[in-house]
């Protein structure tokens, strides 16, 4: 295994990246066939990930993936083929296979050892054996699955694949001799073409991928590049296959166009034409004059009607049917330019059918790019913006000077140049690190369903907006909270399902998990249609674990219990148990949140269920403050934590119970000093000439500063693992005049 790590790291690394999402898709696919048991495409599609992750396993040789995913291949099989229906200890088997497939990934990204395999390839073969016994169930209709693979549903014989002749005098001698034996054994051959996509990276192993597909289900004679060629990587965007194969190649098209990077797939029957005889070439031009004026069609030339190169696409090929399992390939036949009696001038006189069109992906035009070059690039274009601004002032310091006014002019108009210049490429690198909530989000259907049965509770899980954008550091830091809160909305918020119909309810349970654009955040939210969380267990559960005294709890608001969820230690389950009560789960939500400038809010009612809110910047790296003066210090303050600037002088400034507060549009609210927060003592200080209004879940609050600088764009800074630690600090940043300063999380400072 440290052979394989070390010889062929890239091709290792590259592998597992793709395995990665590949297991994502299948997680989530699996978990929708459970749901609907009879749909083919579902089935296919899981299908086609095992081969490509059996095949690229295969080729480095990293044979335990190679039986757990053809282990799959065969229970799927037996799914496809009608011999098996599906049941929930068979998705048991499938998942079991996936998380094994799982954990390998992780064990050669960590390069430790892998996990034994031994024990779930004996559970996936005594399942088929089972299968195999049994026979196909009554149920199943093999005719139906034949359609979804693009059969006829007849059952009738795949002949797609039309003759194509090739000058056995251009190949190369080996690969000659190889199709000649073949020949003279009487097999039947066939010459798969296959076209990868021109960003397809490391060309010799996919080829060799292919080949090794090949060989499982069919023998490959040859193919150019030859295998000697391909292990000294002389490879192009096309691979020609040579096999031997009784169905017109139909099979093995299937098979590779599962493989990664492959455009299109086509297929001819091989035909050797070894010398080229002139007497026949007249006769053959004056069989064909005659068909010109039976059909009114010009004929073909003899050169015409011999290829001379191998792996030129001829007229009469075949391609994967476009409703197969394998994507974006479809069958189709046309007649052979080279007429051989009246079936060929039958033939010649059909219309040909569309030409092949690529194989679909999903992946586009892609590259993939190491985090720690997109986190430099970003801190690159940090560093430009404080430029930026800092030019922008110097221009404005020389225009006031009648003196310097013309250099001033002509530095303003270099830094509005660089501003839009430096802005779009902010903006592209911003966008390069933005990632589709999915990338976290699909896990969650697999997770909901194990949690579901381990707690004897149906329910229906339900995704919004999973193509929600968020930076990718951001996602990284809700994926934890977002597993507490979906565990705690299961275990502590569904009822049981008899308990639910005596309610009223529907014998399932309801959670919904979604994420939408509001303003400059994303939102995220987890809603249940529960029990909701009763203030009072709250209370009671807390003065239990010593966390309040009772005459606190006494004093105590709705939403007041409602924070105590929040504290380290606390939960209302009465027993520990694997899902929760533990007393670890939403203080570590709320702390990873405030890593990341995020907030969150729970709305709850008795009866009715419960809804979670996140609430999160777009990025971290980048962010619009508001500066503001206090005392001699500038402090800058995230523009989405501010609802409103007031000036003091417009609004009337009183005292309730002996504490400021100011009345905004008829409402009462607290004033305190950011200054005085600074200092631990939120009431004490004055002179305060603006007040910013607060955009918090809590109850409104006004702050008030000594100045206003003004809104810019800064960079945020890591304090280090101990300044981080203090309250109320979210980072710091490079004001543009070489200046640092504090960036201030109000809805903490207070």
């Amino acid at each position: 295994m440290a052979d394989v790590r070390d010889e062929f790291q890239q091709d290792l690394e590259i592998l597992l990246a793709e395995v990665g999402e590949l297991l994502a898709v299948t997680e989530e696919s699996l978990v929708e066939l459970e749901k609907a048991p009879d749909n083919a495409d579902i089935i296919q599609e899981v299908f086609r990930v095992m081969h490509t992750i059996k095949g690229g396993a295969a080729t480095l040789g990293l044979q335990e993936a190679v039986d757990v995913s053809h282990g799959m291949e065969s229970l799927l099989d037996q799914i496809r083929s009608g011999k098996r229906r599906v049941t929930t200890e068979f998705m048991n088997v499938l998942f079991q296979a996936v998380d094994w497939l799982k954990e390998w990934k992780a064990a050669l990204e960590e390069r430790r050892e892998v996990p034994p395999n031994a024990e779930l390839v004996e559970m996936i073969g005594c399942v088929a054996e089972e299968a195999d016994a049994a026979g196909p169930q009554a149920s199943e209709d093999p005719v139906a699955w034949d359609a979804a693979q693009g059969g006829s549903g007849s059952g009738a014989a795949y002949d797609g694949a039309s003759h194509a002749t090739v000058d056995l005098d251009a190949l190369p001698e080996a690969t000659a001799k190889k199709l000649e034996s073949a020949i003279a054994d009487g097999k039947s051959l066939v010459a798969l073409t296959v076209k990868f996509r021109a960003d397809a990276a490391l060309l010799s192993v996919r080829c060799f991928q292919i080949l090794t597909l090949l060989d499982e289900i069919v023998e490959v004679v040859a193919s150019i590049p030859s295998q000697e060629e391909i292990e000294e990587d002389k490879v192009s965007s096309t691979l020609v296959v040579f096999v031997a194969a009784d169905d017109g190649g139909r099979g093995a098209m299937e098979l590779v166009a599962t493989s990664p990077d492959v455009a299109e797939v086509l297929a001819e029957r091989f035909q050797p034409v070894v010398m080229f005889d002139p007497l026949e070439a007249e006769m053959l031009e004056k069989e064909t004059a005659g068909s010109k004026g039976r059909h009114g069609e010009e004929p073909a030339s003899s050169g015409d009607r011999l290829a001379t190169a191998a792996g030129e696409i001829g007229e009469g090929k075949a391609s994967l049917p476009s409703d197969t399992g394998a994507e974006g390939t479809r069958e189709a036949t046309k007649a052979s330019s080279k007429p051989a009696g009246d079936a060929s001038r039958a033939a010649a006189s059909k219309p040909s059918q569309d030409a092949p069109i690529p194989r679909r992906s999903d992946l586009g035009r892609t590259v993939r790019v190491d985090v720690a070059l997109l986190d430099f690039l970003m801190n690159m274009v940090g560093e430009l913006v404080i430029d930026r601004t800092r030019l922008s002032q110097i221009a404005a310091q020389l225009m006031r000077n009648p003196e310097t006014a013309s250099v001033g002019s002509e530095i303003s108009s270099l830094a509005a140049h660089l501003q839009r210049t430096s802005s779009e490429l902010q903006e592209g690198i911003m966008q390069a690190r933005l990632l589709p909530v999915k990338s976290i989000f699909s896990k969650f259907p697999r997770m909901m369903r194990d949690l579901s049965r381990r707690c004897g509770k149906e329910i229906d899980f339900e995704i919004q907006g999973e193509n929600t954008e968020l930076d990718r550091t951001v996602l990284e830091a809700i994926d934890d909270p977002l597993i507490h809160i979906l565990r705690n909305a299961v275990d502590h918020g569904i009822e049981l399902p008899e308990k639910r119909v005596a309610m009223g309810k529907p014998r399932k349970g309801r959670v919904v998990l979604s994420a939408v654009h509001e303003e400059n955040q994303v939102v995220v939210r987890v809603e249940d249609d529960g029990a909701g969380i009763d203030a009072e267990k709250v209370k009671r559960s807390a003065i239990k674990k010593g966390l309040i005294t009772e005459e606190a709890a006494q004093k105590m608001s709705e939403k007041d219990a409602l924070e105590l969820i929040f504290m380290p230690g606390f939960s209302t389950a009465e027993v520990a148990t694997e899902v929760s009560g533990r007393g670890v789960g939403m203080d570590v939500v709320r702390s990873n949140l405030e890593k990341v400038n995020g907030q969150i809010e729970v709305r709850t009612k008795m009866g009715e269920g419960t809804t979670v809110t996140l609430r999160l910047p777009l990025t971290l790296a980048i962010m619009r403050a508001l500066l503001v003066q206090c005392g001699d210090q500038v402090y800058a303050i995230p523009t989405s934590s501010v609802e409103e600037v007031l000036a003091m002088e417009d609004v009337t400034v009183g005292s309730i119970q002996g504490k400021p507060a100011m009345n905004v549009r008829g409402k009462v609210v607290p004033l305190v000093s950011l200054e005085g927060a600074l200092r631990d003592d939120p009431w004490a200080g004055n002179g305060h000439k603006y007040a910013l209004l607060t955009r918090s879940t809590d109850q409104p609050l006004a702050i008030g500063v000594g100045g206003l600088i003004g809104e810019e764009e800064v960079v945020v800074k890591e304090m280090g693992r101990m300044l981080s630690r203090l309250k109320g600090i979210a980072g710091a940043t490079i004001l543009a005049q070489g200046d640092p300063a504090v960036i201030l999380d109000v809805n903490r400072v207070v």
